[in-house]
């Protein structure tokens, strides 16, 4: 037995589901609306017999390690180390360590500290920090979901992470500490920075007041990158799944904000662009981006960064204005409509023009190219020839250029640009052959003589056809892999759905239905084999064209299928 398929064996489908979603009993099975799309009818089955869950809508399937990957948006690895806990099983290698997070104290630091300093803040003598969180109308709720936290004594965390057996140097060197007599962040909110996973792995702490420096950050390490790190990402996974959009925003406090504001799909970028790095992680939950940055000069640049950095990804970016030059925390805590600001986000091609008319002296050359560049490189992945045309005839108009120069700088970059390519992987119902929905027919409802009475052709004609594997396995009896046998379990639980209430007769026709049109296949092959060498005008050729009419009828098959 493989380490999946231990672990499967010892976690229910139904406990890993019940962690996102309700469900409801719908006879042997469970019914709920489905975690990976937006409807009103449940489509999405979980089968605790069968250990798998599938909908029927969108067709995302799998066992307890698949659904986990597929929800939580994970390496296998990881989603094998997450089960093999719930399992009880101790696995020999550290996917994460392996992944270069190599030391794991450093979490277990981390975590200890933002929990003594998260505590910490509702003590007395801290009132004057968790006022100045709640006057910027954080709840006690926001304060905990983030673990936000004040640093109000320069030596108390180091003695109490001391007396938890953490060596001295490596939490000097870890730098949360200027010394053993110094808290870096004294006298700061602080500002815990969490990786997809929730391991805190670095902070910010910000003043209350108007010293400076305003803000002072962690320093990059092997678990901190913030070209990588996606402010509240471990938070708003869910979210952006569910609503297939995801909201980028500047720094932590935006980010807070916009969840208080049930805007939970929102993360923050710290002090950078949008990189590719960061789309890695992205692209895991949607391909919608909406780039709120700052509107100051600072926040423009991030946001034609960001734009540059992510072309190409296969992704459909919207740029979020927010009027008056405000960010995200002002507006929303000024009563402003950010639903509205969504509503009218704008393309990158209506940006690149917006701040083309007011950044760029489009009189200099050199400009105008790379205006011209940048704006033709931002639409070539709009599938509307419509919509392409109009922004073309817009940028020609503003940059005084000729549509039809455009129209050849556009196909040569387009000529260029690679096609999006198909998850082959994914199963749907349509990519099920009948053949295989014939073979779970034969092993689910045990008509293997069924099979053998109405049949009639042989084995060997079976296993000629590379398409028919599975089939042949079964009527064979023969091992299956894993692979094979979560694909049986999954068209399994598709025939449970479909004949929940039919009678066994009804079961049968539907498989005899299923062995006539195997039989069909295979008088077609049988036509193409004997009637490829013979010209149409012999007499051989009709005699042997009419006897496979003969034998179709035999086989309950219309004689049309031999005209195909």
């Amino acid at each position: 037995m493989s380490l999946s398929q231990d672990i499967e064996s010892r976690v229910n489908i139904l406990d890993i589901v019940n962690r996102y979603i309700q469900t409801k009993k719908a006879w042997v099975n469970y019914k709920a609306n489905c975690p990976f799309h937006q409807e009103k009818t449940p489509s999405f089955v979980i089968s605790p017999q069968k250990n798998i869950a599938y909908c029927f809508s969108c067709h995302k399937w799998g066992g307890p390690i698949r659904f986990l990957m597929e929800i939580e948006k994970l390496e296998f690895g990881e989603a094998v180390q997450i089960l093999a806990k719930d399992a009880g099983i101790e696995l020999k290698t550290d996917f994460l360590k392996e992944k270069g997070e190599k030391t794991a104290d450093i979490f277990a630091l981390y975590k200890q500290a933002s929990i003594y300093y998260n505590e910490s803040i509702y003590k007395e003598e801290n009132k004057k920090a968790l006022n100045y969180l709640l006057n910027r109308w954080l709840t006690h709720d926001t304060i905990a979901r983030f673990q936000l936290w004040f640093s109000n004594n320069p030596r108390d965390l180091f003695f109490s992470l001391k007396q938890q057996w953490f060596d001295e140097k490596f939490m000097i060197d870890s730098w949360l500490f200027v010394s053993p007599t110094r808290d870096k962040f004294f006298g700061r909110i602080v500002y815990p920075i969490a990786n997809f996973l929730g391991h805190v792995v670095a902070f910010t702490g910000r003043v209350m007041d108007d010293a400076l420096p305003k803000y002072l950050n962690s320093p990059a390490s092997h678990i901190f990158d913030k070209s990588s790190i996606l402010y509240g990402l471990h938070l708003a996974k869910n979210a952006i799944t569910k609503a297939d959009k995801v909201l980028i925003v500047e720094w932590q406090m935006d980010t807070i904000t916009l969840h208080q504001a049930w805007y939970e799909y929102a993360v923050g970028i710290s002090g950078t662009a949008l990189t590719k790095d960061h789309m890695k992680w992205l692209k895991r939950f949607t391909k919608h981006i909406y780039l709120c940055l700052d509107s100051d000069n600072p926040g423009i640049q991030a946001t034609f960064l960001s734009l540059e950095n992510i072309l190409n990804e296969e992704i459909d970016v919207h740029i979020v204005q927010i009027p008056n030059g405000k960010d995200p925390d002002e507006f929303i805590k000024g009563w402003g409509e950010f639903q509205e600001c969504i509503q009218h986000a704008i393309t990158p091609v209506q940006f690149y023009l917006s701040e083309g008319r007011k950044k760029f002296d489009i009189a200099s050359l050199v400009w105008k190219k790379a205006l011209i560049s940048s704006c033709l490189h931002s639409i070539v992945h709009v599938h509307s020839q419509i919509e392409v045309d109009i922004h073309i005839r817009e940028i020609a108009k503003i940059l005084d250029i000729t549509p039809d120069i455009l129209y050849g700088e556009y196909k040569n970059i387009k000529r260029w640009i690679k096609k999006p390519s198909t998850d082959e992987s994914l199963v749907t119902n349509e990519s099920i052959s009948p053949i295989d929905t014939l073979a779970v027919y034969i092993r689910k409802y045990h008509l293997f003589d069924l099979f053998s009475e109405h049949f009639r052709y042989t084995e060997r004609d079976l296993s000629e056809e590379r398409n028919f594997s599975l089939l042949t396995s079964v009527i064979q009896k023969l091992p299956h892999t894993e692979e094979q046998e979560e694909y049986i379990w999954f068209i399994d639980l598709m025939i449970e759905e479909e004949n929940s209430s039919l009678s066994h007769d009804s079961i049968v026709k539907k498989c005899l239905d299923l062995i006539r049109f195997l039989h069909g296949l295979l008088l077609q092959k049988e036509k193409n084999t004997l009637l490829y060498w013979l010209s149409l005008e012999s007499l051989e050729y009709a005699q042997v064209y009419n006897e496979l009419i003969k034998k179709a009828i035999t086989l309950g098959i219309k004689p049309d299928i031999l005209k195909k």
